[in-house]
């Protein structure tokens, strides 16, 4: 069964037309180079798909806002973050 897209994280694909998806990773996907808190429940943002001709500030920009909306949708539903680990969020052509 396929899972619904939150709803802030929809909001991204219609503010950002350049952003073509990301990944939400866990503690134990990432390499071991990246920075940890040592919080189990740490969430990671990875492969960021984004349209080549962005500058950085609009990369920046765009990076900025997704860890925004999620920090705020797990504040608001603290049980979304097993629902958020593993998930890659594309954008979907109509």
């Amino acid at each position: 069964m396929k899972k619904p897209v939150p709803a802030p994280i929809e909001s991204l694909f219609a503010r950002y037309p350049g952003l073509w998806g990301f990944s939400v990773r866990g503690l134990h996907d990432v390499p071991d180079n990246c920075a940890r808190s040592g919080d189990d429940a740490e969430l990671f943002v990875s492969d960021i798909g984004v349209s080549p001709s962005l500058t950085r500030e609009y990369y920046g920009e765009m990076f900025q806002e997704i860890a925004a909306t999620l920090a705020e949708l797990l504040a608001e539903q603290p049980d979304a973050c097993e629902e958020l680990r593993g998930r890659t969020f594309a954008r979907t052509l109509q």
